[in-house]
């Protein structure tokens, strides 16, 4: 009971502003038109800018104080503002990716975010209250991360032994858990793979490392899918021994000289095959195989499908992030939304045009999940 008292006749005696220039957080308080009213030391020290320079003024006139995300895309506007979707919602959030800010001396300073809405006595939303905190050293560890899983998957095209190959990989974060690669076996036969992580990040990236070396362990001895999964997943099971992370994957190995293929799948989602007519593509099969992920138990055996692919054919290989991917309106995109942009496509920048398509159809600005396409195509 004492201690109570002591403490309820200590915070009324102690000003807000002492207690957040004790934070080393960057702080800052803006009421319901976003003009900034609380400016602390922490703030002050971050970004060079003294609270004199920043009190009364706007935070969208102030410059670059939310720059861009990790992609670069821009954070100041009504509908991508976290401070303002937060005072528009009444809730409280973190922004999920790492932002630049533009510090006093023009350097860029990548930060994290905390936003949420102030509200009074009454409940009305009165102003809002956005917490940033360094993150030069953990951008710095991701970046590493970043280009080394880069230097591990397969970007851009190969045109190779009668067959063109085209990927995209755009991860949610920094890094991702997503894996692609296409190479081609003792130089003749095409090899495929796309797999996703559980979990995002450094974590997930890890586990895809893992999977990629196993992958090509094991194709060193053999050549079927189906055989090849089989033991990635058993040696996986055996070596890692942490529960709770799983792979999901595709493999795909084509003879060029035939175009004859097989898929083997580990829970991952359906190949498409595609058609060109004259107006665009059309949906003409769906290798889809049942299975669970790799992971789960090692005495599993994989199934696979053998398939031909024609001359205009193209071969799709895709994420759950496209598919799965939240629209406007509360649907999924799925192979729906893929079908739809194909039945008329005409260009020339296949996969770029599709993500293009899907971010317009996004209910969400930024990525939610990382997204890896493969194209596959006879040439």
């Amino acid at each position: 009971m004492g201690k109570d008292c002591k403490a309820e006749m200590i915070l009324p005696n102690i000003s807000y502003h002492k207690i957040l220039d004790q934070i080393k957080d960057g702080i800052f308080i803006t009421d319901i038109y976003k003009k900034i009213v609380y400016w602390n030391q922490g703030a002050e020290e971050l970004t060079g800018f003294k609270s004199n320079e920043i009190l009364g003024r706007y935070c969208y006139d102030i410059g670059n104080l939310c720059k861009m995300d990790h992609v670069g895309n821009t954070l100041c506007g009504p509908e991508i503002c976290p401070l303002e979707r937060a005072l528009a919602s009444g809730t409280s959030g973190v922004y999920p990716h790492i932002v630049f800010i533009e510090t006093k001396n023009g350097s860029e300073l990548p930060i994290s975010i905390n936003v949420g809405p102030i509200h009074d006595i009454n409940g009305k939303t009165v102003g809002g209250i956005c917490v940033f905190r360094d993150m030069r050293e953990e951008f710095r560890q991701m970046v590493l991360a970043s280009e080394i899983q880069k230097k591990m998957i397969t970007l851009g095209k190969i045109r190779k032994n009668g067959l063109s190959v085209e990927t995209m990989y755009k991860p949610a974060n920094e890094i991702g858990g997503d894996f692609l690669e296409a190479f081609f076996l003792d130089n003749k036969n095409l090899v495929a793979t796309i797999a996703d992580a559980t979990g995002h990040g450094i974590s997930a990236s890890l586990f895809t490392m893992i999977y990629k070396t196993l992958l090509h362990a094991s194709f060193a001895h053999l050549d079927d899918p189906a055989e090849v999964l089989k033991e990635v997943n058993y040696v996986f099971l055996q070596t890692t021994q942490i529960e709770g992370y799983y792979i999901t994957a595709n493999i795909v190995i084509i003879n060029p000289n035939t175009l004859i293929g097989k898929l083997s799948s580990a829970g991952h989602p359906p190949a498409l095959i595609f058609n060109k007519t004259e107006t665009g593509y059309k949906l003409r099969r769906e290798l889809n195989i049942r299975s669970i992920m790799i992971g789960v138990d090692e005495n599993i055996n994989f199934q696979e499908i053998e398939f031909q692919l024609e001359k205009d054919d193209l071969l799709l290989l895709s994420s759950d992030g496209l598919l799965e991917a939240e629209c406007i309106g509360e649907t999924l995109f799925k192979k729906e939304g893929i079908e739809e942009f194909l039945a008329d496509y005409t260009g020339y920048n296949m996969l770029n045009d599709l993500m293009v398509h899907m971010n317009k159809k996004s209910k969400y600005v930024e990525l939610i999940d990382d997204v890896s396409l493969i194209k596959i195509e006879p040439i």
